[in-house]
């Protein structure tokens, strides 16, 4: 299996996560995203998004970095992350939700407040203060239910808890005010404690981008 990825791309750490945290063996391929890697002719013919990250395995070439954690899962056999019966649909309801309306207003806040100063050019505020009402919104809900819960679907760490997590990756750079929240402050680091992986692969993405600046 090849990976192509971006160690500083909250997405990425996902799939990364996964990876070390199940020890599958895959053939690491560093795209650098900032240089626009990942719009060359060969990777645009792997993703026509050109994004981040992919997954090749012979003739299968995955793109959306949760379809390709739920690939490796059931590749390992890991039942664990993606667990089986009813509690793989409590894994599911978080995951998208985290994609509909979590993760949504964590991308802007990065792109306004670090990317505007390599760039030189000067936050929108009005779109920061949309992102700013949405985010309060859902993670007011994330912090009542972690209120109650180990974790997002259940007492151990799955899939559903790494979809959640990432965008705090961002969040020394980005401010997003994440830690008004005290539930899914302790949550994160609860995260961290139990998947030494998610841990490893936070720190990557600190070091890389404080590179940067």
């Amino acid at each position: 299996m090849r990976y192509y990825f971006d160690s500083r791309s909250g997405s990425c750490r996902r799939v990364s996560a996964v990876a070390k945290h199940l020890g599958i063996d895959v053939e690491w391929v560093s795209v650098d995203l900032l240089a626009q890697e990942s719009h060359t002719p060969e990777m645009l013919k792997l993703n026509p998004n050109g994004k981040l990250p992919v997954l090749v395995d012979g003739d299968l070439v995955l793109w959306e970095a949760a379809a390709i954690m739920i690939y490796l899962c059931d590749k390992a056999g890991d039942t664990t992350l993606w667990p089986e019966g009813e509690a793989r649909h409590h894994v599911t309801k978080w995951m998208f939700w985290a994609a509909e309306h979590f993760r949504q207003s964590a991308p802007v806040y990065f792109e306004e407040n670090f990317v505007t100063k390599l760039t030189g050019a000067a936050p929108d505020t009005t779109r920061v203060a949309y992102a700013e009402a949405e985010l309060r919104r859902f993670a007011a809900i994330l912090d009542a239910h972690l209120a109650e819960n180990q974790f997002a679907a259940g007492d151990a760490p799955t899939l559903a808890d790494f979809d959640l997590a990432a965008p705090l990756s961002q969040m020394p750079r980005s401010f997003v005010p994440y830690d008004d929240y005290p539930n899914i402050m302790d949550w994160y680091l609860r995260l961290g404690a139990a998947i030494p992986a998610w841990a490893e692969t936070g720190a990557e993405l600190d070091r890389r981008l404080n590179q940067l600046v």
